[in-house]
């Protein structure tokens, strides 16, 4: 009976101990910055076809040593009226794919925004369009600012490169090509407050 009855505590209290470890782990998570503005380009048979996004996730990973980069493709607004409203969202898969995710390698001593000047840089970036993850080596703009690290960077990308497609209602119009534009996205380093 005495067993039982611990038993029963334990089971009580169960729910009480994931939730303070869950509680935990977020706590130790490096937040996102949000707010970033992306460009991204779908370049067409006769004109380009320009989208813009100011959501933009951004946060460093300490333990791999790298940005990360998250971009929600439903954000992503037509920047003429003549586009369709839905094009870079068909186009990028968004209801299969709803997120666009960049990584960028930023050796924390780089990283550190007081030992940094303003420079560029060639480094890796892993972009990973509809599960497929692509590796280049490209130049990134870094200039730090007290506790904020600014970056800026153009990629050029071809769907082909991701064994994806451009969609059969857009072929008349594209190419295939994408480039994505960051414009002074922003990190902040909330420990260095």
């Amino acid at each position: 009976m005495k067993r039982n009855l611990h038993l029963l505590y334990l089971l009580l209290l169960l729910p009480l101990l994931l939730s303070a470890t869950d509680a935990a782990a977020q706590r130790t998570r490096t937040p996102y910055t949000g707010s970033n503005r992306v460009l991204l380009t779908l370049d067409g048979h006769t004109s380009p076809y320009e989208f813009m996004s100011d959501q933009l996730l951004v946060r460093y990973n300490k333990d791999l040593q790298q940005l990360e980069c998250i971009l929600p493709v439903e954000t992503l607004v037509p920047l003429q009226d003549t586009i369709p409203q839905n094009m870079a969202y068909d186009v990028l898969f968004g209801a299969r794919y709803p997120q666009l995710y960049i990584t960028i390698a930023a050796p924390e001593q780089q990283i550190n925004a007081g030992n940094l000047s303003p420079e560029t840089i060639r480094r890796k970036i892993a972009v990973q369009l509809q599960n497929t993850t692509q590796d280049m080596v490209v130049p990134i703009s870094f200039s730090p600012e007290s506790a904020s690290l600014y970056f800026s960077t153009s990629l050029e990308l071809r769907l082909s490169d991701f064994q994806a497609s451009v969609p059969t209602s857009y072929l008349p119009l594209l190419t295939g090509r994408i480039t994505i534009t960051i414009d002074r996205a922003r990190w902040v380093s909330l420990t260095a407050r």
